[in-house]
């Protein structure tokens, strides 16, 4: 399996600094997309490549958010990439904006088509609306998968499945982790999405998260805890925040997903991370 799974979100001062992967043969085009990116906003980070092997080694080692790929590279084309993307399964694979001729070959493989002519304004506004997308299209088809290790892991932390909270958070925890770019939307924006999905209020998704998230750490399996949250709980500071115990178990489930050892040692604010429990509350 290859480790295209992000050790760090990038951030800046306003952001989250989304990474792009341009793959076209042609570097003074591909120059002029990144150098007009740049222009329109500076939170890019973008990486080009001019030949389709190289373009493999960069998705086997690194994360993208964005990959821009040309059908007509040498060495590996576009569609033998976009073949090997779908046997990989990568759990954070990127948004792909797909540059050929025929759209109906590809239509279901990527998150937007384009002409091989189209300019490279037009290239920038489409890269610009991917980046908001929130769930890239190949990882949609992996969405069952993970659904299905979220809940054998709080099963591990002994969550009952009887609460809304659970059901919420494993809906949330399924756009996160195959989308690190959602770890740096504010809370609020979860909780709106999923409460939209689910025909209820922001405010019940919040409350319905505490409550769950509040039994795995008075009810909860010890084991499951530690193994996840290791000394990051501190049982005298009370249970995590909703966003802080969401973010841990994303890493948690990523690393478990992949088989993959972090490069980069995670801990969480200590002030973000605690707060003392409510009052015993059920839904």
């Amino acid at each position: 399996m290859p480790h295209g799974v992000p050790s760090i979100i990038v951030t800046d001062e306003e952001g989250v600094v989304v990474r792009l992967l341009i793959a076209m043969p042609d570097a003074a085009r591909a120059l002029q997309v990144q150098t007009m990116l740049y222009a329109r906003w500076e939170r890019w980070e973008v990486v080009v490549c001019c030949d389709g092997g190289e373009v493999l080694a960069k998705l086997r080692q690194e994360y993208f958010d964005l990959l821009l790929l040309h059908s007509c590279l040498p060495g590996v084309d576009g569609i033998g990439i976009l073949h090997i993307l779908q046997v990989w399964q990568l759990i954070c694979p990127p948004r792909i904006l797909f540059l050929c001729a025929q759209e109906s070959a590809v239509r279901t493989q990527v998150d937007c088509v384009a002409p091989i002519t189209a300019g490279a304004q037009q290239l920038c506004t489409l890269l610009e609306l991917l980046s908001k997308k929130p769930l890239p299209r190949l990882a949609a088809a992996e969405r069952e998968h993970i659904s299905r290790v979220i809940n054998e892991f709080f099963d591990e932390l002994s969550m009952s499945r009887g609460l809304k909270g659970r059901t919420y958070a494993v809906w949330i925890l399924g756009g996160l982790i195959p989308s690190p770019a959602g770890e740096a939307l504010p809370v609020n924006e979860w909780y709106s999405r999923c409460a939209a999905v689910h025909g209820t209020t922001g405010a019940a998704v919040e409350r319905c998260l505490r409550v769950a998230v509040e039994s795995v750490f008075t009810q909860g399996s010890m084991i499951g805890i530690e193994r996840c949250f290791g000394a990051t709980v501190d049982p005298e500071k009370g249970k995590p925040t909703n966003r802080a115990f969401l973010v841990q178990v994303t890493w948690h489930l990523r690393q478990r997903m992949n088989d993959y050892s972090f490069t980069v040692a995670r801990s969480l604010n200590n002030i973000e991370m605690h707060h003392r429990p409510a009052a015993p509350t059920s839904v």
